[in-house]
């Protein structure tokens, strides 16, 4: 019998077999030990699902599942549909967490009930090192750009309370629930410690990124109009100088790539 709730880890996959194995080895190497994994492949094409259901046979913790070729937001939603433990804990397929992480998250969270959202601080690794600086929360600040990180820590009831993740959402469908759970009142909980590392990779971004950043901002917006409008002073124009920040930055990034080009 476990006296510690348990937390359920939700892991979206497609070809991953580089990185998987180390992810999962992650969380059997956490202090906290009443945890599962729902690992819910994407519709690999490579090794991943041969690597998940090995170590699956000798954790049962790692629960395996695969879908057809779905968008992150839903595939996200199907694996905290088959979780049952009090928390959710998404964590990428490439990522890691340190293995203090999962118990003070729980902690905290068992010990203060307005408190809805427990991060941590982040740390870039692979392509790129360093700590992840991001803003300080407030909600405010949510609403202009996103300040959590995706690997936080939150209850099953307020995510279903919330609707789950938007399945519309093109990118960075986290910033949107992260208002869904807080725009009715919660705390936000900051850990300040590095137990989220977060693997970049170079060849990962894309030219149409940032549009589709652009796109996002435009649907969380339609998703929350109330709040933004009763919280930020020009929404509209907000909008649309994040469009001119976008354009921008697009045609910096090309200017840069093209210096690079012997």
């Amino acid at each position: 019998m476990h006296s510690e709730p348990k937390i359920s880890v939700i892991t979206p996959i497609h070809n991953r077999e580089k990185y998987i194995r180390e992810t999962l080895e992650c969380l059997q190497k956490c202090n906290y030990k009443n945890w599962e994994c729902i690992v819910m492949d994407d519709d690999s094409t490579d090794n991943s699902a041969m690597i998940i259901k090995e170590m699956a046979r000798i954790d049962s913790r790692i629960k395996y599942f695969h879908q057809p070729k779905s968008p992150i937001p839903v595939t996200k939603n199907n694996a905290v549909a088959h979780s049952s433990g009090k928390y959710i804990l998404p964590l990428d397929s490439d990522d890691l967490i340190a293995p203090e992480y999962m118990a003070e998250a729980v902690e905290i969270l068992e010990n203060n009930p307005s408190v809805k959202l427990v991060y941590c601080s982040g740390v870039f690794f692979g392509d790129k090192k360093g700590k992840w600086k991001l803003p300080a929360y407030n909600f405010r600040q949510l609403l202009l750009k996103n300040c959590i990180h995706n690997t936080a820590v939150f209850r099953r009831t307020d995510f279903d309370n919330a609707g789950g993740y938007d399945p519309n959402i093109i990118t960075s469908e986290d910033w949107d629930l992260w208002i869904s759970l807080l725009e009715k009142g919660g705390e936000v909980y900051f850990i300040d410690k590095e137990y989220f590392f977060y693997r970049k990779h170079t060849d990962s971004f894309t030219d149409n990124h940032q549009d589709k950043i652009a796109a996002t901002q435009k649907q969380i917006y339609a998703n929350h109009k109330e709040v933004y409008d009763k919280l930020i002073e020009n929404p509209i124009q907000f909008l649309r100088d994040y469009d001119k920040f976008k354009k921008k930055y697009n045609q910096l990034r090309r200017l840069t790539f093209r210096k690079q080009i012997p």
